[in-house]
């Protein structure tokens, strides 16, 4: 048993006695243990208009196939309050780069037995080899956000144990090297996301939450999201050419729920326009509870990637699948 504590994107570890410093890295400085890790990242802090702060997470799983850690002893958040929004699904790497289209289908339509991720890509942590994508695949980022008053002290951690390893991260608003803010430099900023066409919208990773569901195993549901990049983009001051990318994307994931497969007949959608409507349908091998995750992206912009920041929402599902 052995434990990390990664602390504002540093990893301090101590194994038999001994204390070292290392950065979070790209690559790990040493062979992967046959249990590869899986470990919680904060990836920055935003400052609401009613005077919360958010704080946002990814994760990075080194292992070539999704992992379940359920809630409770393995995977919680600490002030009690704020736990049950993480994920219990972890995805190896994903390719964000738009360009290798099959390699990120491949990815999010991983289920809960581990479908490697598309294209042959190992998504070690920040970066990996593999199809379509070349070094572009990378962790999961923004991932969920837990909101705190303005008067919180202290810090939000979140532990994942797994085959021995324990790591902690601790999120905090007080360093604003974590800051978080839109638009990006060419004006990119997160999409609206709706769950209907006139409805309410969210932006950015805290997202909206949709409508609670019902489904039954093996019967396809029906899930819809309407996307508008409303973002007033500068033009490029030396236009580059480049390949013809989408404006919007849709990806749905499994979140949280049974460790039980969970089957996309699209797991990747692709909008020309900057507003659309994406639909695909979700079926599921088992009774349970379940959190689906939509995040739509804009990835296509040249100042938009995940590795900035920016600019995704997030949208979720409660699910409740009988037989």
């Amino acid at each position: 048993m052995f434990a990390r504590w990664i602390v504002g994107g540093f990893v301090l570890a101590a194994v038999a006695g001994a204390v070292a410093l290392q950065a979070q890295s790209p690559r790990p400085l040493g062979p992967v243990p046959e249990a590869a890790r899986i470990a919680p990242f904060f990836d920055g802090w935003y400052a609401n208009p009613d005077g919360t702060f958010s704080f946002s997470f990814g994760y990075s799983n080194l292992n070539k196939v999704a992992v379940d850690i359920p809630l409770g002893p393995n995977n919680f958040i600490t002030p009690k309050e704020y736990d049950g929004r993480q994920p219990t699904v972890f995805l190896p790497g994903e390719n964000y780069s738009n360009r290798g289209g099959g390699a990120n289908a491949g990815a999010a339509g991983a289920d809960a037995q581990g479908a490697a991720a598309g294209g042959g890509g190992r998504g070690r942590g920040g970066r990996g080899g593999g199809g379509g994508g070349g070094n572009q695949y990378d962790r999961q980022r923004g991932v969920f956000t837990v909101t705190v008053p303005g008067s919180f002290k202290g810090d939000v951690v979140w532990t994942l144990r797994h085959q021995g390893q324990t790591w902690s991260i601790p999120a905090r608003a007080t360093s604003t090297a974590y800051q978080l803010s839109w638009p990006m430099a060419m004006g990119s900023t997160p999409p609206l996301l709706r769950f209907q066409e006139k409805g309410p919208s969210g932006r950015g990773p805290t997202g909206i939450q949709g409508p609670a569901l019902q489904a039954k195993v093996g019967v396809p549901l029906d899930l819809t999201v309407w996307a508008t990049d409303d973002a007033v983009h500068e033009k490029e001051p030396i236009p580059v050419k480049r390949e013809a990318v989408p404006a919007l994307n849709a990806t749905f994931y499994r979140h949280a729920g049974p460790a039980a497969p969970v089957v996309f007949s699209a797991p990747k959608i692709q909008l020309a326009e900057v507003q659309g409507k994406a639909t695909t349908t979700a079926t599921f091998s088992e009774p349970g509870d379940y959190v689906i995750r939509v995040r739509a992206d804009t990835f296509g912009n040249v100042d938009s990637t995940a590795a900035d920041q920016c600019c995704w929402t997030n949208g979720y599902w409660k699910i409740s699948v009988t037989r």
